[in-house]
């Protein structure tokens, strides 16, 4: 492997060759870290079908096609990096896909992604939803890391916080400076490993929706919101949530899926 003043070399030398500039509005930042790629490896289940959410330039598909023993299907966007890819990704198993990675259903146990930022959200959301999904590994914005560890009652504390802990078994890796990727984005990164310890049924499709409307009122006291949304009486709530004055932002995972359990069996919309 390159280090990383080779790799740094490499990716603008061919970004100039294809006269490719990166696009802003697809959060293009290609990796240039060494480390990255590693830590990808390292985590990863070599065993298990496997996508890749923005392949760019094949940094990470290179390695990834030739570790992994099953089909990897390498999504990308950008028709202008497609045309790179099928030049530098050569493997039986590899399946180069020019698309939208959204507009597909995951049907593999296993994804990867240097994430366009831009989306970032949008990737959780379907990956607490695609149980065939097992395991991902994601180099994400840290503040969006420090979002999903946050604990209740913090400032970064929300629905993604709550949908994703829900669902999968957290565990937050190495940050990266900008420097480790160009064009450097404009915040550090981290890796995480996302493991999922329950399927998205119908009671954590029920959790998205009473998360939406508890923490559109995240500072307000849950006894009255929950009167609001839910028409729930003061003790049916508190046989739960015994503590009158505990404020939205504050309950854990736990209390949200006891509020979940007690809207479905009231039968409340």
């Amino acid at each position: 492997m390159l280090n990383k003043r080779e790799l740094y070399k490499w990716t603008t030398s061919v970004l100039r060759e294809y006269s490719i500039k990166p696009l802003k509005k697809l959060s293009q930042s290609f990796v240039v870290d060494p480390r990255v790629i590693d830590d990808f490896l390292n985590r990863i289940e070599p065993g298990l079908t496997t996508i890749e959410i923005g392949a760019g330039l094949g940094t990470l598909s290179y390695f990834l096609v030739d570790y992994c023993k099953n089909k990897v299907l390498l999504y990308e966007i950008d028709y202008r990096l497609v045309k790179l890819l099928r030049e530098i990704i050569d493997k039986p198993n590899a399946i180069i896909i020019n698309s939208d990675a959204l507009l597909h259903e995951w049907l593999v146990e296993q994804l990867v992604s240097n994430t366009p930022y831009s989306i970032t959200t949008d990737i959780l959301v379907k990956l607490a939803r695609s149980n065939c999904i097992r395991k991902a590994v994601l180099v994400l914005q840290k503040d969006v890391v420090n979002r999903l560890v946050s604990k209740p009652g913090t400032r970064n504390y929300g629905r993604i916080t709550v949908l994703i802990n829900s669902v999968f078994k957290i565990k937050p890796g190495r940050v990266y400076p900008p420097s480790s990727f160009y064009p450097p984005p404009e915040v550090s990164s981290q890796i995480i490993v996302l493991e999922r310890v329950r399927d998205y049924d119908s009671e954590i499709a029920l959790l998205e929706e009473v998360t939406r409307r508890l923490f559109s009122k995240r500072r307000r006291k849950v006894v009255k919101v929950l009167n609001e949304e839910f028409g729930l009486d003061e003790k049916t709530i508190t046989s739960i949530i015994p503590d009158r004055d505990l404020r939205v932002y504050e309950l854990n995972t736990g209390d949200f899926l006891r509020i979940v359990d007690l809207v479905k069996n009231y039968g409340l919309n």
